[in-house]
């Protein structure tokens, strides 16, 4: 939609301009919180087995995600998310300013027996999201894929977060591929010379695999010190506490917005 005439519409157009940067400065700030929280190799760095009670990284996931039985197919809540607010997608690609409202959905969805169709699973999500430490695990677990997807989809907005993402996956794939090979090499050997050179294989490989997660440690906190001059890092930091107030709101429900939702049964009580 084109702005007003400055001309014609002084105040409008000075109210659409004002509104759109703010838009566009929230996506940045989002965005790069999301990149900070999943600087993080795999999910199960994210999410830890943690206390017992506590819903696990891999039902977390399960969960986030689509889920196929023959054919028939149960929408995990990211999916759910993307048909109930259409709005929160320009041309397809994601608004990370939603980010705080997924979150609450994703709650509310989670502790919902009606959409978890067992009791007993939503009480443990109950139980979870009660949890501090759990509550801020899912969050970066949830941005995770969020963010996944946005990349995947070329809808990235800054150059931070490419960096992030492009570096946490060829750090992935690099450790596949090592592994990959080392698996061949083990077995090789294994063949050959016996039990002992396959341990030592395995050895070998761990100690390659910590070198590479130093190294990708390393390179992350390079990249926060390279990144941390840029005017979308300051964007951030301009926004980094409002943010963090936003998720402890809606960690203890203190959100009038997603009361009202809950209320007009837009979300499942």
């Amino acid at each position: 939609m084109a702005l007003p005439s400055m001309i014609a519409n002084p105040d409008l157009y000075l109210y659409k301009e004002t509104e759109k940067r703010i838009k566009d400065d929230l996506n940045t700030a989002f965005e790069i919180f999301i990149a900070e929280q999943y600087s993080r190799l795999r999910y199960s760095d994210l999410m830890p087995d943690g206390k017992p009670g506590l819903a696990s990284k891999t039902r977390l996931v399960s969960w986030l995600n689509d889920n196929a039985s023959g054919k028939t197919i149960r929408h995990g809540v990211i999916t759910k998310y993307k048909n109930d607010y259409p709005s929160h997608f320009l041309d397809g690609i994601w608004e990370a300013r939603y980010f705080g409202f997924f979150v609450g959905y994703m709650k509310q969805l989670l502790t919902s027996k009606k959409f978890i169709k067992s009791r007993k699973i939503a009480d443990e999500f109950s139980r979870s999201f009660a949890d501090e430490e759990w509550f801020w695990q899912a969050v970066a677990v949830a941005g995770a894929k969020l963010l996944e997807d946005l990349y995947e989809r070329g809808g990235l907005r800054t150059d931070i977060a490419k960096a992030y993402i492009r570096q946490i996956k060829l750090s992935r794939e690099l450790l596949d591929n090592l592994g990959r090979i080392a698996g061949r090499i083990a077995k090789n050997c294994g063949e050959r010379y016996g039990r002992e050179s396959i341990d030592a294989v395995q050895g070998s490989l761990e100690t390659i695999k910590d070198v590479v997660e130093s190294s990708f440690k390393e390179q992350l906190r390079s990249s926060f010190e390279i990144f941390s001059n840029r005017s979308e890092y300051r964007i951030y930091l301009r926004y980094k506490e409002e943010i963090r107030k936003n998720f402890v709101q809606v960690r203890h429900k203190q959100s009038t917005y997603f009361n009202y939702l809950t209320a007009a049964g837009q979300l499942p009580g």
